[in-house]
């Protein structure tokens, strides 16, 4: 395939750039054959990575989202904190559109492994930004936080997310993506037993 992009690149005059493209080796076990990988094209070595950011979402070599979490969760307090800075004197109900509207996009978490504990720390992170924004006190219990904002706790819109996501592909007029989705691909992936017996319960 590198052959073919390359005579393509010639033939067109398109120039490849190998530091800003990757190989990965995508496994949960660690393998022997990794060191020995080794891709070209137009004459330069394409890096072997262990991770890498594809359309702003994080793919691990080990299929662990851990770090796509973690950052995300940096981005939803970031985020958070403008908010609060640039629109202090608003009212706290037009404060939370705000934050929902600019803040909770999390894209690409309907890829998240769903059974991961890092995800907690992201549903509090946004407890913790709820509290803030109506100026409760911090211990103010959690289950209280979301009836209180009248919105769905984040990680319950998490996994509404995977769920239409799952939908979708399985509603897709193309056979073999519909193929795949009832196969449980991505289920698999994304729910523990426990979350999906919580989910389709």
């Amino acid at each position: 395939m590198l052959q073919i992009s390359e005579n393509y690149g010639q033939e067109f005059s398109v120039l490849f750039n190998a530091t800003k493209s990757a190989c990965m080796l995508v496994s949960k076990r660690i393998s022997a054959v990794k060191d020995a990988l080794q891709f070209n094209i137009d004459g330069q070595r394409i890096p072997i990575v262990d991770k890498f950011v594809h359309l702003g979402h994080t793919i691990d070599s080990q299929l662990d989202d851990t770090n796509e979490i973690l950052t995300k969760r940096n981005e939803l307090c970031g985020k958070i904190n403008n908010v609060l800075c640039y629109f202090q004197c608003c009212d706290p109900a037009v404060k939370i559109k705000l934050r929902r509207s600019y803040c909770t996009d999390f894209y690409g978490s309907v890829l998240w492994d769903m059974s991961l504990s890092t995800l907690e720390s992201v549903c509090t992170a946004w407890r913790k930004g709820l509290r803030r924004v109506w100026d409760l006190p911090f211990q103010t219990h959690s289950r209280l936080i979301a009836p209180i904002c009248e919105l769905l706790p984040v990680r319950d819109e998490l996994l509404l997310r995977c769920v239409n996501f799952i939908n979708k592909f399985m509603s897709s007029e193309n056979s073999v993506v519909r193929t795949v989705s009832y196969h449980g691909v991505f289920l698999q992936h994304m729910f523990s037993p426990i979350g999906a017996n919580a989910i389709f319960c």
